[in-house]
């Protein structure tokens, strides 16, 4: 008679399973009396304790068990419920593929199946279904508890430099100031009010012998994360992101994201974050590499043949009379980078290239009608047609996701058991229609842009009035960046075309830039109700 060696595998999510029938010490008993009872020698039990079971990447327990099956250490594998293995149906079926291929047996002492038949089989991948759809609901009513809690106003988070646990009159956790940390809270934003960058920031903070709540050093990264959180300023927000784990910043949700006043004490005020935010706006626009200089144009005059950037450069003329003349020029970086196989360096002048762009600003002013066709040109182009084809595919699918979900509702409404295994295709399926509403949404918002009312025109000749009067080369590239999307060079390099697209946001942030040079007019004491986009 041939000795069969076993091994276990426990595991537990959190320490409020460590209940009897549970616990990791319930499931080795469980494990040990199963191999007394078949005859098995148990070797080893491998075990991750509090960690989920969604994935098998991050439990070193489950790695190590098939590393070592693959080794073939062993005859068979026994857990005390499928689900701890795996929630994942996908993963469960996987390992079991990995231990059946070297020969290795699955024993569950819960669910006592035959996965040699094709019976035993689809009776373990349905129980892998129930399993995986357990804890989809686990985490939905999880999900769902936590954002009541940030309805009411209580922050969702977890260990956050500038406060420490606590609770509120009514025995709530409640978020409460760490007066040594707000210090360095209020530095940071101090610092980044008056002009310096978040890499100057984090020197300036290590220097100072300041340190993260995990006590490590400041990086431009960290400083940036506290500048951009509005829990500062007494705020909570909740549900920016779901499925971070799967879609990471893909799983936006802006549609249910909750950004509500928070029952905890700010540390910085309403004007202090309103000055961040406006900073903010202007240097996520502006990338780093496109503010040092008063070169104009340096990143949005575009290569009129290969659409790249075109990059300023200088060089030196020697004249017939012996005399020197330093000329800037933009061209290609592509060609500057990579060469001629890539492209060619179609220069131009800069004080041209900046001409021509002042010369489009002072045409829009003294032109009265030049908007108002924009505006018709805009609303009659071939844009709005496609995103309304756009729209239309995207409904279509809507509705046959509908039409699917109706009729797995119907086959589930006599069978309890099959209405168990098709809701995690329903909630898929819901899901995928709230991302195709939110594309329409997005897209029903682009086509509300080339609408322009004649307040709009107005507003926008007096902006345009106010940036040809400024003359401090310095601001007006800032403004440059913040309003011009882009500015497409023909090949003839005596015409252009802006692409103009500006927001409230965008204008607060040009009238921020306009005070600092001394160059702002009362008249643009107005404000945007809409994003406006055209081409001149």
């Amino acid at each position: 008679m041939n000795v069969k060696h076993a091994v276990g595998y426990i595991r537990v999510s959190t320490s409020s399973q460590a209940i009897d029938g549970y616990s990791l010490e319930a499931q080795k008993n469980k494990i040990q009396n199963y191999c007394k009872t078949n005859n098995l020698i148990l070797d080893r039990i491998y075990s991750d304790e509090g960690i989920s079971g969604s994935s098998i990447a991050k439990r070193p327990g489950i790695q190590e068990l098939i590393y070592d099956a693959k080794q073939k250490l062993f005859d068979t594998v026994v857990v005390w419920k499928n689900s701890r293995i795996a929630r994942n149906t996908r993963d469960l079926l996987s390992m079991v593929d990995v231990f059946q291929k070297h020969g290795i047996s699955f024993a569950s002492v819960s669910e006592k199946i035959d996965l040699d038949s094709a019976q035993g089989r689809f009776m373990f991948t349905i129980m892998g279904t129930v399993s995986e759809l357990e804890r989809n609901n686990i985490a939905e009513n999880v999900y769902l508890g936590m954002y009541k809690r940030a309805q009411d106003g209580y922050a969702t988070v977890g260990r956050v430099l500038g406060y420490k646990p606590g609770v509120d009159n009514n025995g709530k956790k409640q978020l409460q100031m760490d007066n040594d940390e707000a210090v360095i809270i209020k530095t940071i934003f101090n610092k980044f009010i008056s002009g310096m960058g978040f890499r100057s920031i984090a020197n300036y903070l290590n220097k100072n012998q300041y340190h993260t709540k995990l006590g490590n050093a400041f990086s431009s990264g960290a400083v940036k994360d506290i500048i951009d959180n509005p829990l500062y300023v007494g705020m909570v927000r909740y549900s920016r992101y779901r499925n971070w784990n799967k879609k990471r910043r893909n799983g936006i949700n802006d549609s249910n994201m909750i950004m509500i006043k928070g029952n905890h004490k700010p540390i910085i005020s309403e004007d202090i974050w309103k000055k961040a935010v406006i900073r903010r706006n202007v240097t996520t626009i502006q990338p780093a590499w496109n503010n040092q200089g008063t070169n104009l144009l340096t990143g949005i005059l575009k290569c009129p043949q290969c659409d790249s950037p075109m990059a300023a450069s200088n060089t030196t003329n020697t004249l017939k009379d012996g005399t020197k003349k330093r000329i800037r020029y933009y061209s290609c970086s592509q060609f500057r980078n990579k060469g001629s196989e890539v492209c060619h360096a179609n220069s131009i002048q800069s004080n041209k290239a900046e001409k021509l762009v002042m010369d489009k600003f002072n045409f829009v002013i003294k032109n009265k009608f030049v908007l108002n066709k924009i505006n018709q040109d805009n609303s009659e182009s071939q844009i709005k047609n496609r995103n309304k084809r756009i729209i239309q595919n995207k409904q279509s699918q809507i509705d046959k996701n509908n039409q699917l979900i109706y009729k797995y509702k119907q086959v589930g409404s006599t069978d309890s058991f099959l209405a168990s295994t098709l809701q995690p295709r329903i909630l898929e399926l819901k899901s995928e229609n709230k991302q195709l509403n939110n594309t329409i949404k997005i897209i029903n918002g682009k086509n509300n842009e080339v609408s322009l009312t004649s307040k709009d025109i107005g507003k926008i000749k007096l902006l345009f009035k106010n940036v040809v009067c400024c003359d401090n080369r310095k601001t007006i590239k800032s403004i440059y960046k913040l309003m011009i999307n882009a500015i497409v060079l023909n090949n003839h390099k005596d015409q252009i075309i802006m692409k103009i697209k500006i927001n409230n946001e965008h204008l607060q942030s040009i009238k921020q830039e306009l005070k600092k040079a001394n160059s702002y007019n009362d008249e643009l004491a107005f404000s945007f109700d809409k994003n406006i986009q055209f081409s001149i």
